[in-house]
């Protein structure tokens, strides 16, 4: 069963880094080329690992600063998703600036309510209703801010619903690897 839920989660990772194709100027063609890539390079390294893996032992430090990297990488690309996806309309650098920093602090109050959450019973509902908060933020940003920039609002909503997914799946991913205990 374990092995199961590794293969879905590899398969979702693979999924999320291929739907950065999705902002390109032909988004069939760049997810499709996204994962054909990453499935590519995921292959060749596990190829690798496989032939060079030898019977010794195991050096935790090494495999816990390689979760460590691996982490920060994918929370870095969680971070600048929302950017990626919106580099086709244009926005100005300031803008840019402030959807990182409003991303930042997004991540910050889902890791407070996710804290919320798992501690204590009574701030339980507290965490829930932060959570359904966050989730409302990137609808109202889509529809009185990027809905200047795209043809009707569906688009706009599209395009910001993919940016907060891509950011929740990179950032946490990025975070249970930074954090994991080996």
């Amino acid at each position: 069963m374990k092995k199961i839920i590794s293969i879905i989660g590899w398969v979702i990772l693979l999924f999320a880094f291929a739907a950065l194709g999705l902002s390109s100027d032909d988004p069939t063609f760049g997810f499709f080329f996204y994962l054909a890539f990453f499935t590519a390079t995921f292959a060749l390294v596990y190829l690798y690992i496989k032939k060079h893996h030898r019977k010794t032992e195991i050096d935790h430090k090494k495999i816990a600063l390689a979760n460590k990297i691996s982490g920060v990488v994918l929370l870095l690309v969680g971070l600048l998703s929302p950017i990626i996806a919106l580099r086709k309309i244009g926005l100005p650098i300031l803008s840019n600036i402030l959807i990182f920093l409003a991303t930042v602090i997004l991540i910050g109050l889902g890791i407070m309510a996710i804290t919320l959450i798992n501690g204590i019973k009574q701030k339980k509902i507290l965490g829930y209703l932060l959570l359904i908060l966050i989730a409302t933020i990137p609808a109202i940003f889509a529809i009185t801010f990027l809905s200047t920039y795209f043809p009707n609002a569906y688009n706009a909503l599209g395009t910001s619903y993919w940016a907060i997914v891509s950011v929740s799946v990179f950032a946490w991913w990025g975070f249970s690897l930074y954090f994991k205990k080996n």
